[in-house]
């Protein structure tokens, strides 16, 4: 069979079809063999199969929407279409199946690297704790000499306003006592008394600055110092 028959057959095949549906058929064969060349016509012959195959491929194309003309006649286009959705789900579950292993990877070098982290910092701190440990309780007993000695000039100043306070008020006592006795002695004495008592009110109000501007001071700068290394970590994380 030869070209010419194969499409009068074909055109008698097609009786059944509208005029436009049938010669749109026959002009895409037509072309199909043009394109091919007359050296290749019984291939083309031979891929395309019987006048009847392809004429009941033409038939059910034209009766179903979802079909198109392929080099085999009409094909339909839902099946090409699922078999595309399922190689890209396909697709996706090995890109999925792939990222869930890097990340399992990445998960488990993060975790060894984290291990090892902390082993260096054990050996760190059991190296260095025979030089810490020693320059930690200087410092804290420094810290503490320093606390404990500005703590006890407060309280002696303290303890020294508040004699003076009390000699005073009893020389003054005493003074006046003496006035009537010996007047110049009584007014001395009250005199010495009443300046002894200004300066026990002026040791007072030593005190009282101390407790107010010095030690909260001192105690924020301690409490500083004690917490610097501990802040210094947190800023390293």
């Amino acid at each position: 069979m030869d070209r010419k028959q194969f499409m009068e057959k074909l055109e008698r095949l097609l009786w059944n079809i509208s005029d436009s549906e049938r010669e749109e058929a026959l002009q895409y064969y037509n072309d199909y063999f043009d394109d091919a060349g007359a050296e290749n016509e019984a291939r083309v012959i031979e891929e395309l199969g019987s006048p009847e195959q392809v004429a009941q491929k033409i038939k059910v194309g034209f009766s179903d929407s979802a079909s198109e003309y392929s080099e085999q006649g009409y094909e339909d286009t839902r099946f090409r279409t699922a078999q595309e959705v399922i190689s890209r789900e396909e697709a996706q579950r090995e890109q999925q199946s792939s990222e869930n292993g890097t990340g399992k990877r990445d998960a488990g070098r993060a975790s060894e690297t984290n291990t090892w982290k902390l082993i260096a910092i054990i050996l760190i701190c059991v190296l260095v704790a025979p030089v810490i440990i020693p320059v930690g309780a200087a410092i804290l007993a420094a810290v503490a000499a320093v606390v404990f000695g500005i703590g006890g000039a407060c309280i002696g100043v303290a303890a020294a306003g508040f004699s003076v306070l009390i000699v005073g008020v009893v020389l003054i006592g005493i003074g006046i006592a003496e006035i009537f006795a010996i007047p110049s002695v009584g007014l001395a004495m009250t005199g010495v008394g009443c300046l002894i008592f200004a300066l026990g009110i002026v040791l007072s109000l030593l005190t009282i600055w101390c407790c107010v501007k010095i030690l909260p001071w001192l105690i924020r700068g301690i409490v500083g110092l004690v917490s610097y290394p501990f802040r210094k970590a947190g800023t390293n994380k």
